[in-house]
């Protein structure tokens, strides 16, 4: 688990992840999809979802971060707090919305990954 305040000393960003997670990004994680839930929560802030799919086709979750704002440098914290969670694996492929800022992030955090958009 990681965090982030801000000035004022309150929770800025809050990313989790456990070792089951760990494990089956490692097995299951050359793809990694996510989508964000829009103030869906009592806090009203964006909810990451990181996930994948596992051999029976069923969705699995990686990991999970609850943001302020979807800004390309909070879109970058996320990436990179992910990428260190899940020990440096790299990813084949990697599938969001059209969203401007994570499509920015991901090329500055997983350059060698493909970015596909979801249907």
């Amino acid at each position: 688990m990681s965090y982030t305040i801000d000035d004022g000393m309150r929770l800025q960003n809050l990313f989790w992840e456990n070792s089951e997670s760990q494990m089956n990004h490692s097995i299951f994680g050359d793809v990694l999809a996510f989508h964000v839930m829009y103030k869906k929560n009592k806090y009203l802030y964006p909810l990451v979802i990181f996930y994948g799919v596992n051999n029976h086709n069923q969705t699995i979750m990686f990991v999970a971060a609850l943001v302020t704002n979807e800004i390309e440098e909070t879109c970058i914290w996320s990436l990179e707090q992910f990428h260190y969670a899940m020990k440096g694996k790299v990813l084949c492929s990697t599938i969001t919305n059209g969203d401007v800022a994570m499509k920015n992030a991901i090329r500055r955090v997983f350059f060698n990954s493909f970015h596909r958009l979801c249907v």
